[in-house]
């Protein structure tokens, strides 16, 4: 593999250790959650057994565990785009399969209600990496089994997860149309709503679309932390967040019970 050579400025993997991710070789499970934020690892140490702790270089805090017997690390791909790319080639290196994020987002919908979940069928957007990796307004699509198993999982943990597609973008307040301390807004939120998009976050086009380049079955699993039809907000979504690993977990698994 290129990635076992001495480091040189085109590859500066050492030692089979990549540049950027905390780990090396032997460190990463075939199945990985990635979240964006870094303490949501913490967060969600304790519900894996067998830890191992790999630390946090940047934005990009790392675990290997096992929840209920299944192999799963947990890795941070911090906001947006560019970071979430740099966590996903390098964890396709070290030998990661299939990729679920798992994070929140906003609904674009009355119907969909903060504390609930979204599966989506696919991804559309204005985000860079998606439009460097697969063209510019395209549609990533989730890998169809996965979803399916995830609703599956939802379903039988008692969650309500609804499906549909969902809009990235690599803006937080212009590009999701919140005021900027000069008064100035934006309307991009409808063009995504007209677009068939039911909900809004930072990084599922990038996670699909960079999946798909590298051969890696993706899915997105999202918490609904707000809701922008109705401007209802998730104060605490600590349980939201919990649930999340407890889906994709009996899902990657094959769960039943």
């Amino acid at each position: 593999m290129a990635a076992d050579r001495s480091p040189t400025a085109r590859l500066p993997f050492a030692d089979g250790r990549p540049p950027h991710l905390p780990c090396g070789p032997g460190d990463i499970a075939a199945d990985v959650l990635v979240p964006g934020d870094p303490d949501r690892v913490a967060l969600l140490r304790d519900m894996l057994d067998d830890v191992r702790d790999f630390g946090r270089r940047r934005e990009f805090a790392l675990i290997t565990g096992r929840y209920r017997g299944h192999p799963l690390s947990i890795c941070s791909g911090g906001i947006g785009g560019p970071s979430t790319e740099i966590a996903l080639v390098e964890l396709a290196y070290l030998g990661a399969k299939r990729i679920i994020r798992i994070g929140g987002m906003s609904a674009l919908v009355p119907e969909i209600a903060t504390g609930s979940y979204l599966i989506p069928d696919a991804a559309i957007g204005a985000t860079g990496v998606g439009a460097l990796y697969a063209g510019q307004g395209f549609e990533a699509r989730a890998d169809a089994g996965l979803a399916a198993s995830l609703r599956a999982a939802a379903t039988a943990l008692g969650l309500k997860a609804h499906h549909g597609t969902v809009a990235s973008t690599d803006s937080y307040y212009l590009g999701q149309d919140r005021p900027l301390p000069n008064g100035r807004e934006a309307a991009f939120l409808d063009g995504f709503a007209r677009d068939g998009a039911v909900g809004v976050e930072m990084e599922a086009q990038v996670i699909l679309s960079v999946a798909n380049a590298l051969g890696l079955r993706a899915a997105c699993l999202l918490g609904v932390h707000g809701n922008r039809a109705t401007d209802d907000w998730l104060t605490d979504y600590e349980p939201t967040q919990r649930n999340l690993l407890h889906v994709a977990g009996r899902a990657l698994g094959g769960l039943q019970d």
